[in-house]
């Protein structure tokens, strides 16, 4: 009979025991898992009455989301609007991973506070009213920036504060209308992709910035240096050829950059080897992941060993495995013009909970310093040239002062596919200190198609923030 009661008394210390552990590990998972919860399109409770979502707004206080009193979300008004910000602010159905809706759901539901207030929420019927956040995109840039981009093609825009750090205007095309797609309509798959953040694209001459800057940071002299471009160059293994079959002559480093040279580049790239130019490539972020407090940026890359001596020189031109995002060479762009300091993109205004008090506010964070302050003056003065007088001219505005660079890029071995246009620049102004990355996807030429979207963006941020 002992026996017996003893075996009970285990077995009930057990049961005690497994209900703790479920208790425990059920809250351990409503703290660290309650904003995947509230993201899930089929989580019901969180898109139910229960759960009151927070306001979005932009820089200037432009209501982007709202919550009516019924439960209903409801969107800006203006469907241009709406769609030029879709992967911006995002769905009740998450079908943008990148949406704020999404990324901060667990805040604009207010899920993210005590262990104690997860587990009474989880349980409780109770109407929660989540905090509100105010973005730095501004709705009217953005939505302008939607309007102009080339009618039929797919791309990106995005337009930072390269001192700050304030993302202006993100524009990913195709777009979708959130609105239409809580009535049922389905977007093409493709519209949900956040371009800016998620396209991953050959970045053409864009990328000669980096390799420019791994020339001079390992090799102060290389500007004294002359190159020879005759329109062709056989290397060992392949030839290298200028855009259009240019004929470049003799050229300094800074007029090979503004004319786009891509025989000076390659033999560059040759000079350097593939370990130094990668060495640089990574210290401007390559191959490595970019998980900001505001969203997360696709690994941008460089290749890790050269096969031979093609993966060389075709990637100091911006070509080969050579992938980048145009958010990231938008921050490319913006270290140039920010004497070399490269400054981690912010979204996120500030935050504020159901009472009205901040909880968060903007900060800037440096995320490196990824070449030298002198280093970065060179290549701002040749960014300069290329609009002056090189391949980015359409990228001028009268009155300020625009450095730039074009490219290209080769999407196809036989070029028998339109090359990616892309243009990346800023304003050297310090009261508009704005860059922008553009890529329009089968676009042709950078300077004909994306410097002057460039252009325009970079007007409407002077005229639209300041």
């Amino acid at each position: 009979m002992k026996s017996l009661r003893g075996k009970m008394r285990l077995v009930g210390t057990l049961v005690v025991c497994l209900f703790l552990v479920l208790g425990v590990s059920y809250g351990f998972t409503v703290y660290s898992q309650g904003s995947v919860w509230a993201s899930n399109p089929y989580n019901t409770r969180a898109s139910g009455t229960t759960a009151h979502m927070g306001d979005i707004t932009d820089r200037d206080g432009i209501t982007l989301a709202t919550t009516l009193s019924d439960g209903t979300r409801q969107y800006l008004e203006n469907e241009q609007a709406r769609r030029a910000l879709s992967q911006t602010v995002g769905d009740q159905k998450g079908m943008s991973g990148t949406g704020v809706e999404n990324y901060y759901s667990a805040t604009l539901l207010d899920i993210s506070g005590s262990l104690l207030d997860k587990l009474r929420a989880a349980f409780s019927g109770t109407e929660r009213v989540g905090s509100s956040i105010q973005l730095t995109v501004d709705a009217q840039l953005t939505t302008y920036l939607s309007s102009i981009f080339p009618e039929g093609y797919e791309g990106a825009i995005c337009v930072i504060n390269y001192k700050t750090g304030e993302v202006l205007a993100m524009v990913s095309k195709p777009d979708y209308d959130p609105v239409a797609l809580l009535a049922g309509e389905e977007a093409q798959d493709t519209a949900y992709l956040n371009r800016c953040l998620q396209g991953l694209y050959t970045p053409g001459s864009t990328f000669k910035i980096v390799t420019l800057a791994s020339a001079i940071e390992n090799d102060p002299n290389v500007l004294n240096q002359k190159f020879t471009c005759s329109g062709s160059w056989n290397y060992e293994g392949g030839t290298i050829v200028c855009a259009g079959n240019a004929v470049h002559g003799t050229v300094d480093l800074k007029t090979a950059f503004a004319k786009s040279c891509n025989i000076t580049f390659g033999k560059l790239a040759y000079q350097l080897g593939m370990e130094r130019l990668r060495n640089t490539a990574e210290l401007f972020g390559l191959n490595e992941n970019f998980k900001f407090d505001d969203f997360m940026i696709y690994n941008s890359s460089f290749p890790k060993s050269g096969e031979n001596l093609s993966d060389l020189v075709w990637s100091g031109v911006g070509q080969s495995q050579v992938l980048v995002t145009p958010m990231h060479m938008a921050m490319i762009a913006g270290a140039v013009a920010n004497g070399g300091v490269m400054v981690e993109p912010k979204l996120v205004e500030r935050i504020q909970n159901p009472l009205g008090i901040t909880t968060h506010t903007r900060s800037v964070t440096t995320y490196r310093q990824v070449m030298s302050s002198s280093t970065a003056q060179t290549i701002a003065q040749a960014m300069y040239q290329a609009v002056t007088s090189g391949t980015a001219t359409r990228a001028a505005i009268s009155g300020h002062t625009v450095c730039g660079k074009t490219g290209s890029a080769e999407v196809s071995d036989d070029k028998s596919v339109p090359t990616h246009a892309w243009f990346v620049g800023f304003l050297a102004e310090e009261e508009h200190p704005y860059c922008v990355a553009v890529v329009v996807e089968h676009g042709g030429s950078g300077g004909l198609v994306a410097a002057p979207i460039g252009q325009k963006a970079l007007q409407k941020a002077i005229e639209v923030v300041g």
